[in-house]
């Protein structure tokens, strides 16, 4: 491999970490290599970029039921008619310097981690154009209906179950590889919890919670206060980039004999995972494929209609989650799970067995084998 080329999309953080973590094992594998990361929406309009990651980002957040609906009622094969000859017209138009950047990258191979590459490709792909080998990388427990692109070569998913649905929608088996989700290394190595601990200046004989719900100040405060009056709890609060989320955790008021940590973005978040005894929060694909590489037992809080539930119900059967729904179904989920040790190391356990820590390498080297 001399060329190759990873693209993303920055709707949701997840197709942008899995695509971090191909890149990371990709140079790895190949450090003479040239490996280039780019994300689609940096090559288009500002009005069309911005429509396309806010749409998105203000329904999960401000219309969940709404973004559900529509992600059930699209989940099926496009149909060919006028709609979908707009949407032609119009990414021809909105993606040109994109396909121009390709076209002079000449790459060996695309690894996309969004489906929105084959879609933009597709109708010069059928004409004989672009011909580089083209996979899609799946970042969910789940397979929309957006992601079954006939002109991509290969798709990489997370499961089985998930190979046989796109067999199911006419996807060749021997184009389809169960891979897992890729994730970066740092999620693969095993550490020492107790040593982890005392880096991080926490307390070996209390349990950790590492808390990364969302919603509005009013919920993640009163969610972190559940929390904390589950027992004698330290928490790791991670808010990401989202300041006010830092100042509501800052405002909690913290039991006497617990504590609790307000952090923005975190870079080494494989620390955080692994000084913990559970996680509290959503569950994004990548997030809770990160949590699984390290064996770290869920409480999946509130998950969005769409994905998120699908990726739920798949830790649920893995035996690896519970849900809850609201601060007080939290708190009580997360008080039974600290007073069962014998649980919490069965959810570990199921964690680990469910995880695929060499995705990233799985990818590549079936990459590397059919190109």
């Amino acid at each position: 491999m001399n060329r190759l080329l990873i693209l993303s999309v920055r709707a949701g953080a997840g197709h942008t970490k899995v695509a971090e973590a191909l890149e990371e094992a990709a140079k790895s594998r190949w450090p003479k290599a040239q490996v280039k990361h780019v994300d689609i929406l940096d090559f288009t309009g500002s009005i069309y970029r911005e429509g396309y990651v806010q749409s998105y980002l203000e329904m999960v957040n401000h219309a969940p039921e709404l973004w559900g609906y529509l992600y059930r009622a699209s989940d099926h094969r496009p149909r060919h008619g006028i709609q979908e000859k707009i949407v032609r017209l119009f990414d021809r138009l909105e993606f040109a310097r994109f396909r121009r950047f390709v076209r002079d990258y000449r790459p060996d191979a695309v690894l996309s981690t969004h489906f929105l590459a084959a879609q933009v490709f597709a109708p010069y792909r059928r004409r004989g154009r672009y011909r580089f080998p083209l996979a899609l990388v799946i970042t969910d427990f789940d397979v929309h209906a957006y992601w079954i692109q006939p002109t991509a070569d290969r798709f990489f998913v997370a499961t089985a179950e998930l190979a046989a649905r796109l067999s199911e929608q006419g996807i060749a088996s021997k184009r389809v590889s169960e891979t897992g989700i890729p994730v970066r290394s740092a999620f693969t190595r095993r550490r020492n919890r107790a040593r982890e601990r005392k880096r991080l200046g926490l307390k070996d004989g209390r349990p950790v919670v590492l808390l990364m719900c969302g919603g509005s100040a009013e919920s993640l405060t009163e969610t972190a206060s559940r929390v904390l009056a589950a027992g004698r709890v330290q928490v790791l609060a991670v808010a990401g980039r989202n300041p006010k989320a830092q100042d509501a955790f800052r405002s909690v008021r913290v039991p006497r004999q617990s504590s609790l940590r307000a952090l923005g973005f975190v870079e080494d978040m494989a620390s955080l995972m692994a000084a913990s005894d559970v996680y509290v929060g959503k569950s994004g694909g990548s997030t809770t494929a990160e949590c699984l590489a390290m064996g770290l037992p869920m409480i999946v809080c509130d998950p969005i209609p769409g994905q998120e539930e699908r990726n739920c119900d798949y830790l649920l059967e893995a035996g690896a989650a519970v849900k809850a729904y609201g601060p007080a179904s939290v708190a009580f989920k997360l008080a039974s799970l600290l007073s069962d040790p014998a649980r919490l190391r069965q959810m570990r356990s199921a964690a680990l067995q469910a995880a695929r820590p060499d995705a990233a390498s799985s990818v590549l080297e079936i990459l590397a084998r059919a190109s």
